[in-house]
This record gives structure tokens, sequence and C-alpha cells, in this order.
């Protein structure tokens, strides 16, 4: 792992783009950090995956924004725009909300999507094909999450288009001009406005789909409101769709970058689970779980402030090697594979099933009709965005050499 000598105090910008040689500094000084962070706030990281783990499950690590202290310069409290969704509350509150959209959002209605998500890939694979060489996010892990959150969704496939561009942010990008926050804001009220659009839509018009299947999920009286529909469909759309993206592109970057364990995959297709689990584990898509806490917190004799900000890096705790041996060597037969890229406890991602049947379905076609993919141009070009919150790739080129 290349040295970093940086002082801790705050995240460095290098550890935007790569994480790992600054997250071991910081299991090696310690279990807990007060540390500054890009968005401009001070939170409290926890790098251990011993200490990580329990935390997630721990009922005091709130993803209730209102029980933070962190102060915005205009006096407000920090507010989440996902206030009415599972990811943004807790039990009781987050137990009813779960237990609706899992009466929608069976694993009988993944398993389902399985032989559109085959057709799909097919059919993108058959255009892929046709080149010698492909730049795999644009021409198959942007493409084929869309196609399959609009299948699920019921969506018009002329709206596709219109709603990747709409659900794509990286939040650290020096591109962008003003507040982060405020773009993201904005991209958010979009969505917004075209889910509430398609739900009322879809009330004269019933489906068979899943938004069909929230509007009607009944748990006794209960029901989901207008508010935690919309937003449900949006967490669906944002968290569903762009992670699974990253998934199956840093999935194949991992493989070509280790041909050894391409070829052992190519040649044992049965191994797709664990290399999936393990893919998940070596550079997960989410880089890191936030919450507060609603108590002190005692962790390693450190006592983290009631209200406080608190930072699960995901990154760190996978590639902890008190957790996994040899963490930062890819190994698709790795197990056990406890990894906390769907988080862990009752905020374990929904839509994880999901996620898994993609990926397995998207790499599984992949290296059938292309086993001996290589990287279409030198490593040193290939770059990683510069965001806080997700592992994402700009773009992946790639030769597929029939």
């Amino acid at each position: 792992m290349p040295e970093v000598t940086v002082p801790i105090g705050g995240i460095p910008h290098s550890a935007l783009t790569d994480p790992y040689p600054f997250y071991e500094l910081l299991r090696a000084q310690g279990r807990v950090h007060h540390l500054d962070t890009p968005i401009g706030l001070k939170a409290w990281f926890v790098p251990h995956y011993a200490d990580a783990r329990p935390l997630l499950n721990d009922p005091r690590f709130s993803k209730a924004t209102h029980h933070s202290d962190v102060v915005k310069e205009d006096g407000q409290k920090a507010e989440s725009s996902f206030a009415d969704n599972m990811v943004s509350t807790d039990p009781p509150e987050h137990t009813r909300l779960r237990k609706l959209v899992q009466k929608a959002f069976t694993r009988r209605r993944v398993e389902l999507l399985r032989p559109q998500v085959e057709r799909f890939a097919g059919e993108l694979l058959d255009q892929m094909e046709k080149a010698g060489e492909v730049e795999l996010m644009e021409d198959f892990s942007f493409p084929l999450p869309m196609m399959v959150i609009g299948e699920l969704l019921g969506l018009p496939p002329e709206d596709l288009a219109d709603l990747r561009e709409k659900s794509i942010f990286w939040f650290m990008e020096e591109e962008f001009t003003g507040s982060p926050v405020d773009v993201f804001r904005a991209r958010q009220a979009g969505i917004g406005a075209y889910v509430r659009d398609l739900i009322e839509r879809r009330r004269g018009a019933p489906g068979d789909d899943l938004i069909q299947g929230l509007i009607e999920a009944r748990d006794g009286e209960n029901r989901l409101s207008e508010r935690e529909l919309v937003a449900t469909v949006m967490l669906l759309i944002f968290a569903g769709f762009l992670t699974t993206v990253n998934l199956i592109t840093n999935g194949m970057y991992a493989l070509v970058r280790n041909p050894g364990q391409q070829a052992l995959l190519a040649a044992r297709p049965d191994l797709i689970g664990s290399a999936v689990e393990e893919f998940l584990r070596y550079d997960s898509s989410l880089a890191l779980i936030e919450g507060h806490a609603t108590q002190d917190i005692e962790i390693a004799g450190t006592l983290i402030p009631a209200g406080s900000l608190i930072i699960v890096p995901v990154h760190s705790a996978n590639r902890d090697p008190a957790a996994f041996p040899d963490p930062h060597r890819l190994d698709i037969t790795r197990d056990p594979n406890p990894h906390l890229a769907f988080s862990h406890g009752v905020h374990h991602c929904l839509g994880a099933p999901l996620a898994r049947l993609e990926a397995q379905v998207a790499i599984t076609a992949l290296l059938r009709r292309f086993p001996n993919l290589t990287l279409a141009c030198d490593p040193g070009e290939v770059r990683w965005h510069r965001d806080f919150f997700q592992r994402s790739l700009h773009a992946l080129p790639l030769r597929l050499n029939p």
C-alpha cells in the first residue's frame, strides 16, 4: 500500500480517490478519531471492524437526523432530504416502514426479475460484441441496472435516460459550481416531482409493478403515507440504481487487475456467489455509513457525546486485517465474508437481494461471452471520482479479446 504521511486531523484529498492507505493509517493510530470531513462537518470515525459491526446494530446509533447536534451555518439543524424513508428512521418507525415495503419488495418479486435481467444483459452483450473495445460503464454497467429499475418500477422506457441524468451525482467533484449540497437537493427535487407525477398516473392505471405494490401495501389499517411512498420510490431510484452500477464496474475492474481470479471465475461460474460478496468487500460502492449518537457512546475508552455525528467507513472495516486475512488481496473464494457493504443490523439493505442478483447475472454473462477481457488503457489512466460517499470510476475501457 502507498505510504500516507498526512497528519490525522482531517480526511486528505487523496483519500477521496484512494481511501485504503488513509484508513490503514487511521486504524493503526487508534480505535476512534474525531476528524474534519470534506463536507465541512466534524465527525467521529470508527474504523475497526470489531467496533463498527456492533455499533451499526446499537440502538444508540441513530439514522434519524433529528438527533443531530450538528448545526448548519444558517443555524438550522442538519436534516436529511430522505427523512420519510427507511434509511432515515429508527425503530419503531423504521420497523413499520420496512414491514410495509417488504410486503411489496419481496424476494419472490426480485427472483421473478431474473429472466428479464438475463435478457437485458444478453441484448447489451450482443451490441458490445460488434466492437473490439468497449467502455463498460456506458455500454453495460449503466444501462443494465437502469433497465432493471425501469422494469421493477414499471417506468416508461422513454423516461429512463432523463431519470439516469437526474440520479447521477458525485458529491465532491470539482466541476460542480456552487454548493454540492444545493446541487444534490435540486436533483432530489427533480426526481421527487417526477415520482409524485408517476404515482398519480399509476393510481389511474394500476399495474403489477413495485410502485403498485407499494401503493397497495397494508399492515392492518397501516399503510404508507403519500410522503413515505414518494420517499421510498426515490430511495429505490437513488440507492438501487447507482450502487449496482458501481458494484458491476468495480467488480470487473478488480477482476481485470487480477487475471488469475478472472480466469478462475470464467472457468468456475459456480463461484459467482462468493465472487460478488468479495467484490462488495474489496471495493464497496458504499463508502460510509453515517448516524448520530442518541446517548453517550463509549468505544475503547473514548466517549462519543450524545448528538455527535458518527461515521463508519465501510472501506476501512472491509479491509481490516483483524476481520479479513490478507485484506488487500482479491479472493473470490473467500469464506466467510461478513462484509459491511450492505450495512448491518436493522438497517441492513432491503435491496441487497436485487443488487446481488443483477451483479451475479451481469458478470456471469459478461465472462461467459468474453472470458479474456483486458484493460484497454494503461492502469494509471483509470480514474476514480472524488467522492466522500461512494466509490465509483469515471470510466472502464475494456478490450473484449473474443
